[in-house]
């Protein structure tokens, strides 16, 4: 689905109507090549998501329509189908230390079931600013999307209006580009892109601006800057962004979720670390780090990120690497060798086909749809109401990778609060038409678990529904986990590093003779996951514009004529 928007520039700046309606289709439709399409293919993951919300038996109130509405989110990119885009120019960053530790301030929206708060959906972001003179940001760094995305001023939707808006036109080193990296000369139309999420979606128009990172809000005195493409959102989605706080998305995918890789942060990065890209300044490393602490963290544990390198103080073990798996779909993900509940290997893995995608814009651990009532019939226990079900007796949950394994314990991913019988706190995110029967499989499979008792302990888990490009057995690996490990994305290396998270929890397991135990968040958080889905760019046609790439047929140039609208 595209909203196409009237945009134009003028020579006194770039206006924008606000009202968005469907354009004349001979127009204004992108004309699109077969050859096109088959090198935009090449350049995108191709994945259809679908990522159903678990219901879990019980869960206190929150009315069916706040459901709806507020209960899921989730950020994972869908694959993009677009033109190639031409190569903007590379700026170098101005000479700092790295890496380059950007705190993250977590934010807990409460999920209200009539006057009652039943549970909480969570996000971190972090500071940066835009353009010259600096406008202030928060963003969710986000491992699961492709694309720095900030509200634009011209957008009038509701979601736009409750947060801080970038202005193009008062950013004195600003310049309005199409998809292909050409200027946006004065009353053209510039091209769009429209991003899906799990949960939600944006359309938007580029920018390229520099961005500075590391100085906190009103500061770019110690901070680094960038000069990069970014996405001025002209329409947002009612969810998940009205609900949060954060302004917009600071997307840290490998390349190939990207419109193209001069729109992927750390490839702006890497340029400017080639031989003579830094000025003489010592070059980063291409590598970030994550560290996110719970709400009940102690010793002033703010969560953080470290871009350029990482933190080796935030960790209590040193890292195990796991390379990249499938890296031409452009997630952070690894290969699975096997699962283990208790001392039970399930057989879910045993034809290789299982991968789990590290994503730091996921609430909750995602399992896949069709043994979803396998894991919420094993992750359950029995409880009474009001009781901690991190202290429930239930069994470990391990998952194997090359050459070790990562183990969370019920402190790990159980929800905080039991849940009532036949409660159900959501009916699922990502949604796409035709999926609903789909989602009420997985739903009647998350309830089976825990059904069986008046209340009971169930665990942080949703069902994640993918298309085949991306294998049927895909896991994604969010908070739960990432609490837990200190994670290390390896821009350069392709591969993904984990280790102990240095919290007061993992002191304790290491001096208990390496008992994995981890205290959760004392809020019960509901999904939302910031993976890209979708990702679609329609190009305007104008003067001067080749109407297709060199070696078009006749008959290519006659099928252009006709209206199209290709998505994946």
């Amino acid at each position: 689905k595209l909203t196409l928007t009237h945009a134009h520039f003028s020579d006194t700046g770039y206006h924008h109507p606000g009202a968005f309606s469907p354009r004349q289709p001979n127009a204004f439709l992108a004309r699109t090549t077969t050859m096109q399409l088959a090198r935009l293919l090449v350049a995108s993951a191709a994945l259809l998501g679908l990522l159903a919300t678990p219901p879990v038996a019980g869960a206190a109130p929150v009315s069916d329509e706040a459901l709806e509405e507020e209960d899921e989110v989730s950020m994972l990119q869908r694959p993009l189908v677009s033109s190639a885009a031409a190569a903007a120019s590379r700026q170098p960053p101005a000479a700092s230390e790295w890496p380059i530790l950007i705190p993250l301030q977590r934010e807990s929206v409460p999920i209200m079931r009539g006057s009652k708060v039943v549970s909480h959906k969570t996000s971190y972001a972090g500071a940066i600013q835009v353009g010259q003179p600096a406008q202030d940001f928060r963003v969710v760094f986000d491992t699961g999307s492709a694309h720095i995305v900030l509200p634009s001023s011209t957008c009038k939707s509701d979601s736009c209006l409750e947060h801080r808006r970038y202005n193009v036109s008062a950013s004195a080193g600003s310049e309005p580009i199409n998809v292909d990296g050409t200027t946006v000369l004065p009353g053209e139309l510039c091209d769009q892109v429209t991003i899906g999420y799990g949960t939600g979606e944006v359309t938007g128009e580029f920018a390229r601006d520099k961005v500075c990172l590391g100085g906190g809000l009103g500061d770019t005195g110690h901070a680094t800057c960038v000069d990069v493409t970014i996405v001025m959102a002209v329409e947002m989605s009612i969810q998940p962004f009205k609900s949060f706080k954060f302004d917009g998305i600071f997307g840290l995918s490998l390349d190939a979720l990207a419109i193209s890789p001069e729109f992927s942060f750390f490839n702006r990065v890497a340029g400017a670390a080639r031989p003579g890209g830094c000025g003489g300044s010592a070059p980063p490393a291409l590598q970030f780090g994550v560290f996110l602490a719970g709400a009940d963290s102690s010793e002033d544990l703010g969560s953080e990120i470290a871009l350029g390198g990482y933190n080796g103080k935030r960790m209590l073990t040193p890292l195990q690497w796991a390379p990249v798996a499938a890296q031409q779909m452009g997630y952070w993900q690894v290969q699975i060798k096997a699962v283990r509940i208790g001392n039970r290997t399930l057989d879910i893995c045993k034809d290789g086909s299982c991968r789990g995608i590290v994503d730091t814009g996921t609430s909750h651990l995602g399992v896949p749809g069709n043994r979803l009532g396998e894991f919420s019939s094993a992750l359950v226990a029995d409880a009474t109401e009001g009781q901690d079900c991190r202290t429930a007796d239930a069994p470990d949950l391990e998952i194997v990778l090359e050459g070790f394994t990562l183990s969370l314990s019920p402190k790990n991913y159980m929800r905080p609060l039991p849940v009532q019988k036949g409660m159900v706190l959501g009916r699922g995110v990502g949604q796409n038409v035709g999926s609903e029967r789909a989602g009420a499989r997985d739903a009647a499979a998350a309830a089976a678990g825990a059904a069986a008792h008046a209340h009971a302990c169930a665990a942080k888990i949703m069902p994640v529904n993918l298309g085949a490009a991306l294998g049927p057995n895909v896991f994604i690996l969010g908070e739960p986990l990432l609490h837990r490990y200190y994670t290390v994305y390896d821009w350069q290396e392709k591969r993904i590093g984990f280790g102990l998270s240095a919290i007061p929890q993992n002191r304790e397991a290491l001096a208990l003779l390496g008992k994995e135990q981890q205290h959760e968040d004392e809020d019960a958080e509901e999904i939302y996951s910031f993976m890209q889905v979708t990702l679609t760019v329609l190009v305007r046609p104008r003067p001067g514009r080749p109407a297709m790439d060199c070696g078009g047929s006749s008959s290519d140039r006659a099928a252009l004529d006709a209206p199209s609208h290709l998505e994946l």
